[in-house]
């Protein structure tokens, strides 16, 4: 084994320069092995202050002398000429090689020093473990007697010197063993130990620090696919095919290349397959059946006997163009008179170049005349102009491109089209007559290929400012035709078109006809001028057509039943009056005008009424039937109705004085709408003188009265007199009242009063408290604070009359009676908790507030311990003694009396005892965040005091609660999740555990893992379908539905929502993957809303149609009311108290 140093003394500045280019060397090489050396061997070069520590240097390059090496060793890195010179004898050169003394380094160094450096250690030869791996190897060597903190480094050397690997490591148990990486498969390395020494000379001056290295062992790397080979190559292509050939990889890998796969491809990136494949072991291939001018994509990879390696990279090729495919047969887009369009389509192949024309021809008439080319250019659409009717057209299309034109298409034979013929001639008039026309025409003269098979004759009349449209009349084959129905003296404008086997023709020039002459038309009904009950003023207008002749003279004739009509004016006026009429009489009218040729037809008949008058008086008005507030009228028709029915009649009555004269406001009373000759009369004062008279009514209007007639009701009972009125103020529970009489005794005097009162505070009705002819009262025995109701009435022989309004007077309130049933119904060393029930006798006003007395068993004053507006208390007391407690009631009035005495017996102060462990507080929900589709990461709080305790995390998929499993125990707040399916709904919960148990779970976290890559299922799902109630109880409601669209897909889970009768908002009850859910914790007899929704990953669907259901109705309600009800009598009963004489 050979030694060297690693730097020359520090004096020498060149050999400072070499040492660093040697370090820089070292660091370069294991730079460019791919692998960390560690921690350098030297840590500062050129400075005095520092020195170099071998013994904890992780790594050493390997350092020899630049002599051709040994046959034992072949160094790795050169060594410096200076180490060269000071090596020592080889390894081999015998075991006194060893032992010789170190030589100095620097000249002047004693020799005292000389003899206390150490021995250098020896480099141990380096063995491999096991089979080398295709990347990697396991190393080991023995240290033998080197001294403790000897650095060893594993040094590797492939055969080219092109990659350096290194690895340093510790002794152990005598040894040292380490796992290079980074070997290329199948390559020759060489292995051997690098060790430095512990001490170094303490001068900065002398030499930094040594390096030995072992005897080198090859070995070779594990074998492994081949490398990547380099892309195919284009050898060759015609039309149909392409040759590629290839290089084999530049390494086999320890293995060598059997075969190779070479794909060739239309488009990789649409998924496809291969159009081409070669599997075999030549590096030549010819793709065959590709498709001419068409680009394709190319790879390859290599096989050995341990696998094959990754494809290579992509290399378009292409093959090459050819003329195009022939078009199909062009087709007949459209067609017309004297026009043909026709259209085709590009070729199935072009030839792997694109098409940059087209070209048409056409062949006219028999076949055999010849094509002639009307079309060349980019276009696929083209129209024949010209084309004549019957004769046959032949079209033909080819297509071109850069390389060349395509064969013809077949012919596509096209008929020319026939058409409709030309516009017949004008109508002209045979005929004329004043509601008919007869008119001819003459045929057309161009036909078209077809004659006509009739004719069509439209026709409008020509009104001013009005555009009509036309209307066929007439349809035929002749050439004339009558045409009727029209109006004397109009023009009417005809047309008339032929109809052939291919359609219409354009219509005939139009023609203006007129017909002749007639007495005018009707005019309009008369109408009415002026009118009154004596004479009428009738008025006409000329009629609107007068046949082409003005109106000269009118005739106003009367018609009546079956008598002929009367002539009641005639002449040129277009007004007539009428005198000497009856009132009220109707009278039938109609008018007719003339012209030069004669009358014309009558107008409608109108009606016509004379005017009315009022009617007369009615006659022998008289009364009868006459009680205390009505009497009966009746009466006799009028003698005149004025011409007009009597529709009704009016009563009017007038209160009298005694003496005779009307009183108050006159005919007060009044009975409107009477229709037959009796009428009752209402609401009269009894014991009252009226007078009444009546008068008739028709649709003029009212007739004047009859004379009047006087009677007298009967007497009735008094009047309502005013409410009581209180004499001075209530003193205590007694009270004076005093009342006036009546303001009407109704025919009779006042005999006596009725005075009542009613209790306000029980809601009972009104009681007699008097009956007598006075008109004051004091009354006694009224209860305190308590409102009251008092009213009067009158009486006289006819009966009792209404009572008056009533008078509310509330009595003087007192002081409360004692609070009931004081009773302690909690009771520790230091509190007492009491309750006890308002007074039975309030004194009229309620209870505002309450005071506890309590006074100690030694009998010493009562004092306040509490005060306050409830029923109930909690009061502090003294341990181990006797509390005697009473309530007193306050009100508005004051204190009231107080209650008997509760004595209560304190119990002694209980002893402290130590604190017992409680579980820990419940957590937080824990915090998810996922990482990928198979792992998610799971943090939660320690929540607050829980300190020291540990955690248990469990898991569930799906979000079913009974699914929980434990998948984490132990003190830390966070855990990563693996091995979880992508695409999927998780939930978990956490705890804290102590020595006392383990606390509540926290709230469920869910969460959904991410999408496998290649699944595109990135969309929410559908809503859920088919929500039904399964189940309905007093308190819960179970439900189910189905899955929606995309619902059975992975990963999509439900929410529940519910909203409560009377609610405003939805509220979320439940979040999981089963298809039914039971909302519990429901009010009986109760509505809820429900509806659900789908989640996934990518988000929520819809909510399902909402329903709404109800809970079961609860039937014990009555029965706990009844038996509440008659707890609380007992409890009356058993304290003495008489509930039933308390409301009495």
């Amino acid at each position: 084994m050979k030694r060297g140093f690693l730097n020359a003394a520090p004096k020498s500045s060149k050999k400072d320069s070499y040492a660093e280019d040697v370090i820089a060397s070292a660091d370069a090489k294991i730079s460019n092995g791919s692998h960390e050396v560690g921690e350098s061997l030297l840590n500062s070069h050129g400075k005095e202050e520092e020195s170099l520590d071998c013994a904890t240097s992780p790594s050493l390059p390997p350092l020899t002398p630049p002599q051709a090496p040994s046959a034992q060793t072949r160094p790795i890195v050169p060594e410096p000429v200076e180490a060269q010179r000071e090596a020592v004898p080889p390894h081999d050169a015998g075991p006194s090689s060893q032992e010789q003394p170190k030589e100095e380094v620097n000249e002047g160094r004693g020799e005292s020093e000389a003899s206390q450096t150490p021995p250098p250690p020896i480099a141990p030869t380096a063995e491999v473990v096991g089979d080398p791996g295709a990347q990697s190897v396991r190393v080991k060597c023995d240290c033998g007697d080197n001294p403790e903190g000897t650095s060893y480094v594993f040094l590797v050397e492939s055969d080219d010197q092109n990659q350096h690997l290194s690895k340093s490591s510790l002794p152990s148990n005598g040894a040292c063993e380490a796992c290079i990486d980074g070997l290329l498969p199948g390559r020759h390395y060489k292995l051997c130990v690098a060790i430095s020494s512990p001490s170094f000379p303490s001068s900065p001056e002398d030499v930094v620090g040594t390096a030995f290295q072992g005897p080198k062992t090859s070995f070779v790397a594990g074998p492994a696919p081949p490398e990547t080979p380099a892309a195919p190559t284009v050898g060759g292509k015609s039309k149909t095919s392409v040759k590629l050939r290839w290089s084999p990889p530049a390494h086999s890998c320890g293995s060598a290349v059997t075969s190779y796969t070479c794909e060739v491809f239309r488009n990789p990136l649409d998924g496809g397959v291969p159009v081409a494949t070669y599997d075999g072991p030549d590096a030549r291939f010819e793709a065959k059946g590709l498709r001419a001018g068409t680009p394709y994509m190319a790879r390859v990879a290599a096989t050995n006997a341990l696998g094959t390696s990754p494809y290579s990279e992509w290399v378009m090729v292409s093959t090459s163009a050819t003329v195009p495919g022939i078009p199909e047969e062009p087709l007949c887009a459209q067609i017309g008179l004297g026009w043909i369009g026709v259209a085709w389509g590009p070729p199935s192949e072009d030839g792997g170049s694109s098409i940059t024309a087209y070209t048409l021809e056409v062949e006219e008439g028999p076949e055999g005349s010849g094509y002639i080319a009307k079309y060349s250019g980019p276009n696929t659409v083209f129209v024949l102009q010209g084309a004549a009717p019957t004769v046959p057209y032949r079209f033909r299309v080819k297509a071109s491109s850069a390389v060349g034109g395509s064969q013809f298409s077949s012919p596509l034979e096209v008929v020319g089209a026939c058409g409709p013929t030309g516009p017949p001639g004008i109508c002209v008039v045979e005929r004329q007559y004043s509601h008919a026309l007869t008119v001819a025409w003459t045929p057309p003269e161009v036909l078209n290929g077809a004659p006509p098979l009739m004719y069509q004759v439209g026709m409008r009349p020509l009104v001013e400012g009005v555009a009509t449209n036309f209307v066929v009349v007439h349809t035929g084959d002749a050439c004339r035709c009558d045409v009727g129905g029209l109006q004397p003296a109009c023009l009417y404008e005809f047309v008339v078109v032929a109809v052939s086997a291919h359609g219409p023709s354009p219509p005939s020039s139009p023609s203006v006809l007129e017909t002749a002459c007639a007495p005018p038309d009707g005019p309009d009904p008369p109408f009415l001028v002026s009118g009154g009950p004596n004479f009428l003023h009738i008025g006409w207008r000329p009629p609107a057509i007068t046949n082409g002749s003005p109106p000269v003279c009118f005739r106003l004739e009367a018609v009546g039943g079956d008598y002929e009509p009367v002539v009641v004016f005639e002449g040129p006026s277009f007004e007539a009056p009428l005198q000497n009429l009856q009132p009220g009489k109707a009278l039938w009218l109609r008018v007719s005008a003339a012209n030069a040729l004669g009358y014309g037809p009558p107008s409608p008949t109108v009606c016509f009424t004379t005017g009315l008058l009022p009617p007369g008086p009615p006659s022998g008005v008289c009364a009868d039937k006459i009680t205390k507030t009505s009497a009966r009228l009746q009466w006799e028709a009028s003698q005149h109705d004025g011409g007009g029915v009597v529709t009704g009649y009016r009563v009017q009555c007038a209160r009298l004085a005694g003496s005779g004269e009307e009183a108050g406001a006159p005919w007060s009373l009044m009975v409107e709408g009477v229709e037959t000759r009796v009428c009752t009369v209402e609401k009269l004062m009894a014991g009252t003188q009226y007078t009444a008279r009546v008068q008739a009514i028709n649709t003029e209007g009212v007739g004047l009265p009859s004379p009047s007639v006087t009677f007298s009701t009967e007497a009735g009972p008094p009047g309502a007199p005013d409410a009581p009125t209180l004499v001075g103020d209530p003193a205590g529970c007694e009270l004076s009242l005093c009342w006036a009489a009546p303001e009407r005794c109704n025919g009779a005097d006042v005999s006596e009063y009725c005075l009542q009162v009613q209790d306000l505070s029980q809601g009972g009705g009104f009681s007699a408290l008097y009956t007598g002819c006075l008109t004051s009262f004091d009354v006694s025995s009224l209860r305190p604070g308590t409102p009251y109701a008092f009213r009067v009435r009158a009486a006289n022989s006819a009966g009792s009359g209404p009572f008056s309004p009533s008078l509310n007077v509330t009595t003087t309130a007192v002081a409360p009676g004692p609070p009931l049933a004081v009773t302690p119904i909690a009771v520790t060393h230091n509190t007492l908790k009491l309750k006890w029930s308002p007074p039975a006798f309030t004194g009229g006003s309620a209870p505002h507030a309450y005071s506890v007395m309590v006074s100690d068993e030694g009998g010493t004053e009562a004092k306040e311990a509490w005060s306050g507006p409830t029923t109930s208390c909690k009061i502090k007391v003294f341990p181990d003694t006797v509390a005697h407690v009473s309530v007193v009631a306050f009100n508005a009035i004051g204190p009231g009396t107080s209650s008997s005495i509760c004595s209560v017996t304190i119990p002694p102060a209980p002893v402290k005892q130590a604190p017992v462990m409680q579980p820990p507080k419940t957590l937080a929900a824990p915090n998810v965040s996922v990482k990928g589709p198979h792992s998610a990461v799971v943090s939660w709080g320690m929540g607050g005091k829980n300190k020291g305790c540990e955690y248990e995390l469990e898991l569930s998929v799906g979000g079913a609660e009974q699914d929980f499993a434990s998948c984490y125990s132990g003190s830390q707040c966070i855990h990563s999740l693996q091995n979880l399916q992508p695409n999927e709904t998780y939930s978990v919960r956490v705890a804290a555990l102590n020595d006392a148990g383990r606390g509540h779970w926290s709230a469920v976290a869910d969460f959904f893992t991410k999408a496998s890559p290649g699944k595109n299922q990135n969309k929410p799902p559908g809503a859920p379908e088919r929500l039904e109630l399964e189940k309905a109880g007093k308190s819960l409601l179970k439900f189910r539905w189905k899955e929606g669209p995309d619902g059975e897909a992975s990963g999509v889970s439900y929410r529940v929502e519910v909203c409560a009768e009377g609610a405003d908002e939805f509220a979320a009850c439940y979040t999981g993957k089963t298809l039914e859910y039971c909302a519990k914790k429901l009010k009986p007899n109760r509505r809820y809303t429900v509806r659900v929704q789908a989640l996934n990953k990518w988000g929520a669907s819809p909510y399902c149609m909402e329903k709404t259901f109800k809970t079961a109705g609860d039937g014990g309600v009555v029965q706990g009311i009844v038996v509440v009800l008659i707890a609380v009598l007992l409890t009356f009963s058993f304290l003495g108290f008489d509930f039933f004489a308390f409301l009495r």
